[in-house]
């Protein structure tokens, strides 16, 4: 696959895996378009991209829980380069632990505003450019949407939600020349500017979650240029997350018996 002449839009890219995959999709010729709600990130990270020798770094801010904004950010690229290859919907946010009963309504629709409805919303507006250029639209979903956990119903929600989205066009562009792809993440090491809402809907900094090994921005961002280049439908990454997959099919009970001893345990420390 030639990337020099793909224009790639990847939201919520200032940061973690987004600017990870701007930076990997850059060095091999594409021109990428970064997104984020803040112009400060978005320009340092701008400036970061460009450090590394990458020229072809195109930067649009605008909060893709607001349906507008993507059609403006939609609307940017076009006017700029004509046509858009590839939208990856990285943009996520995430909540601090939390039962459903305390958390607030606000949070809850927070998390469902970016995480599925802000993928839904750039997807509608790109989806028209990108039929057109035989393009791809990938998805990334998260382990934590293949069992509710405990404490994350809104963002289990919301990743659950994510496959259905991927599952449902691949049959409505079926027809088309489009790609559709999910690659589900696993524990990943966090941007050192992570931040995450409290269960009132407060920023806080992301804390340590305390898991084992981790998997890299990079490695995610190479997972997902992989998953383009082949055209794959489904990609799961780290070995937690590929037992959880397993085993979510498998043995689903298992899966709550072990994730449910996770849950109490961790509440009661």
């Amino acid at each position: 696959m030639n990337w020099e002449n793909k224009v790639v839009i990847i939201t919520g890219s200032s940061k973690g895996i987004g600017k990870a995959m701007a930076s990997e999709i850059g060095k091999l010729g594409a021109t990428v378009v970064i997104n984020a709600r803040n112009i400060d990130q978005l320009k340092n990270a701008q400036q970061e991209l460009e450090h590394q020798g990458l020229s072809k770094i195109f930067t649009v801010q605008g909060d893709i829980s607001i349906p507008e904004d993507c059609n403006s950010i939609v609307d940017s690229v076009l006017t700029e380069y004509g046509i858009i290859d590839i939208l990856i919907n990285n943009a996520g946010v995430f909540a601090d632990e939390s039962p459903l009963l305390e958390l607030s309504n606000d949070t809850f629709k927070k998390l469902l505003d970016v995480n599925l409805l802000g993928a839904v919303y750039m997807t509608k507006a790109a989806m028209p450019s990108i039929i057109q250029t035989n393009g791809s639209i990938l998805f990334v979903g998260s382990a934590a949407g293949f069992h509710g956990l405990g404490g994350h119903s809104a963002y289990s929600c919301s990743k659950m939600a994510i496959t259905s989205i991927a599952q449902s066009l691949r049959k409505e562009l079926s027809k088309t020349n489009v790609h559709i792809g999910l690659l589900n993440v696993g524990f990943t090491e966090n941007d050192e500017q992570k931040t995450i809402y409290n269960q009132e809907g407060k920023v806080i900094p992301m804390p340590d979650r305390g898991v084992g090994k981790k998997d890299s921005p990079q490695n995610v961002a190479k997972s997902a240029i992989r998953m383009i280049e082949r055209r794959k439908a489904r990609m799961t990454l780290t070995f937690l997350g590929k037992l959880n997959s397993l085993m979510s099919r498998l043995a689903p009970w298992l899966v709550h018996i072990v994730l449910n001893n996770a849950y109490h345990k961790n509440r009661s420390n």
